[in-house]
Order: C-alpha cells, then structure tokens, then sequence
C-alpha cells in the first residue's frame, strides 16, 4: 500500500498500521505493508517516521500508481484538485483507494464511482464522515436489512466545539479562537463556520443511501456566524434549549427516493441526547426501519479519530482482497430532492419592534396569514437600540411560509431589520 499526504493524519495513519503490524497479519494471514509514501517534504518526514529506504518515496502522487507491487493508495492530502487527480488517476488504472476527502466525495462522486465501477477498483472512504465514528460501515453493512429513513447529527467538530463553549457562558469569537489554539479550527474557519463542512458530509451520507449523487451545493445550508449570544442565553435559560449545528437527511423510499437534506443551527431540548454532545464530538442519529433509533457518537475531530477509520478502511480492504470479495455495488434509486421550504419544524423567532400599541398584533398577523401558529410570545424587559426583543415560538411549519412571514414583518415600519430566526428539533 501507499500513503499521499505525510500530514497530521498521514503520520497518524502510518504510526498505527505500524503498531498494529503483527496483530493485522494475524487476522488476515498476510501483511499490510507500507510500500511507498508521497509529501512536499517526503524525505524529512519519512526518516522522522522511520520509514526505511526499502519504502518508496516521491513528491509526485501519480509515481505511486506505478509503483509495483502497491495495490492500495490512501489519499490523505485534503483539498480538491490534486486529491481529485490523483484518485481519478489510481481507480482509472485499476487501484483501490481509501480517502478521508468528504470534499472530494461531496463535488466528485458521479466520475469517481463510475471510474471504480469501469476497472472494478475499490472506494472506501469512511473516515469522510464523523471521524473516528464507523457510520459509513453502519449504514453500508451493519444495516443492510434495514432501511434507513432519517440520519441527523453533529457533524463538525469545530463548531460543535464553540457552540458548546458558549452554552457554558464564554461568548462564541472567544469559543472560536480557543478552538483554534487547540487545534480544533483551522486559521481560516470559513468551512466550517457557514455549514459547509457539514454540508459535505450531509452529501456523502446521501449519496451513499441513495446510489445517486447528491452535489453538496444543492443542499440547504445556514452556519453559525449570525448566532447571537442573547438567543443562546434565552434558549437555555427561558426555553431549556441549547444550538447546535445539525446536518439532517430524511429519505421517503417510494418510486423514487424523495431526499430532504439541509443544515441549520437548530435549538435542541437539554434533555435531548444531542444536546449533550459537547466539545469537539460528533454524534449521529440513525432511524433504521427494523433496528429503531439508534445514535452514534465519538470524536469527530483531530488527527487520531481519522487515522483510526483509514485504518479500519484500509484492514477491510485488505481482507476483501484477499478473499477475492467482489467490490461493492451501491443499490441507484432515481431520486428527488424536496426543497427545503417544504420542511417542517418548529420555529423560533427574535423581532426588534418600537414599543408601541399594535405592533404584536401585526407580526401575529403576519404569521398567522400563513397558517403558522404561535406557541409561546415572550417579551424580554431590557431594551436595546433596535427597540424591544419580541421572542415568539411556534408550532410546527413549513420552512418556506416562515420565511415568508418574516420577510413580511420585516418590511412592517415598526420592526427593525436585526432578527433572529431557528429551526427548532
């Protein structure tokens, strides 16, 4: 096998096969051995590793498709374009690849199934999504008789990390900047931040149920850059809630697979298993036809949980080849994807509006001319220079009349523009 990438999660990856050389071999009765490895700074990397001179080493990733006697690469460089080449270049040629690029997957998905479907190569990718949490195995295997009607997580770490920072009290810039002094965040934490990184993931899992491809731009996204630390406040303290940054996919299997897919930051009861995944951990509930709800949590973050699900990748590839097990074949439904104005859930709802006689009155009318009922109006007694917070909760809507209502109380003369609106779970 090959390694592309001598980064945090490449060193990882080659420090465990290493120390787990003897026991693979004993399971598999072969051994897996690290043939080649490809870096900018190869050398350097390589002698800290310990690789020997007996293992190839090259900044050029295609020199380990040509490579004799390698018959996995794992693509562990990041990005889009090189990762794209070179695992375009290894399926094409007959390799089989493991990768943890859920970007890769997430924009290339058609062109690199079908290159593995053309050679009869193999994809493995679970360390994509979650981390070190073995979903894609779940999903793809453990469930097979089941079928899979909803999958809704945490699945960012870095966020997951500032948003439960800031359930704690400290607010969300200082939440973010300890993340990245931990190394939970990169330097630019764009991806991240706007539930791109998510929306990836979402992606992955969606395409993997399905057997058709779901472009992560089609999916409804909103980050946490707009989250403000009053409604964090008043969701835990007046509503018992907390936010968290949740990826969803609910799949309605008729005769062609209808695809809901969106991520939001949503207000989560307390009570709520998902409310109390904290930190840097990733968790993922799962309902399965037969087997019920189940949930899935662990490290979603950081070198360690990564290199562990390469691993695992790379030990059940190399089991499938040598017992000859033909590469997997994903099951294509036709499918379509609901647009998320159709969605439903409760929301929440922070308004600015003067102080005056009338003003309640017209943004429940608002709601109400869209068949969206109010469950809760609080109205907070501080003031601040947009006027007075009004706070509304509603029952169960569709996602677009919502945005309808307050596109309509936006424009009411009394209201300022500063708003908040949430999904609520």
């Amino acid at each position: 096998m090959a390694v592309a990438g001598l980064g945090f999660v490449g060193r990882e990856t080659i420090r465990l096969l290493q120390a787990n050389r003897e026991k693979f071999s004993r399971r598999l009765g072969a051994d897996i051995v690290i043939g080649a490895v490809c870096d900018r700074q190869v050398k350097k990397e390589a002698k800290a590793l310990g690789l020997g001179k007996d293992v190839y080493q090259t900044t050029d990733p295609r020199q380990l498709v040509s490579n004799p006697g390698i018959d996995i690469i794992v693509e562990v460089i990041g990005g889009l374009e090189d990762a794209r080449r070179l695992v375009l270049f290894s399926l094409e040629s007959g390799m089989n690849v493991v990768t943890a690029n859920k970007r890769l997957l997430a924009h290339c998905w058609p062109e690199l199934q079908k290159a593995a479907a053309r050679r009869g190569a193999r994809l493995y990718f679970e360390a994509s999504v979650a981390g070190g949490i073995p979903i894609i195995e779940a999903l793809d295997n453990g469930l097979a008789g089941n079928t899979i009607e909803a999958v809704t997580g945490i699945l960012n770490g870095t966020t997951n990390y500032i948003l439960s920072r800031a359930q704690e009290g400290i607010p969300l810039q200082a939440a973010l900047k300890e993340a990245q002094e931990k190394g939970l965040a990169e330097k630019d934490p764009t991806l991240d931040l706007n539930g791109t990184d998510t929306a990836h993931k979402v992606s992955v899992l969606a395409s993997l149920l399905t057997g058709t491809s779901l472009p992560s731009m089609k999916i409804a996204r909103e980050g946490i850059e707009n989250l403000h630390e009053a409604d964090l406040a008043f969701a835990k303290e007046e509503l018992g809630r907390t936010v968290r940054l949740l990826g969803s996919l609910k799949l309605d299997w008729g005769a062609s697979v209808g695809v809901e897919a969106h991520v939001f930051p949503t207000l989560v009861p307390l009570a709520h298993p998902l409310a109390s995944v904290h930190r840097e951990f990733n968790a993922l509930l799962v309902r399965a036809s037969s087997a019920g709800d189940l949930m899935f949590y662990g490290k979603g973050a950081g070198p360690g949980p990564a290199a562990s699900a390469v691993v695992g990748d790379v030990f059940m590839l190399s089991r499938d080849l040598l017992g000859s097990i033909p590469a997997r074949k994903l099951d294509r439904r036709p499918s379509r994807l609901i647009a998320v104005a159709q969605s439903k859930a409760p929301f929440y709802l922070r308004f600015h509006a003067q102080d005056k006689p009338g003003v309640l009155a017209s943004i429940a009318k608002a709601l109400g001319g869209r068949g969206i009922s109010i469950a809760t109006i609080h109205q907070p007694a501080e003031r601040t220079r947009w006027g007075v917070p009004i706070v509304l909760t509603t029952h169960e809507a569709e996602h677009g009349q919502v945005d309808a209502a307050r596109r309509e109380i936006l424009r009411l003369g009394s209201v300022a523009a500063k708003h908040t609106v949430l999904r609520m779970l």
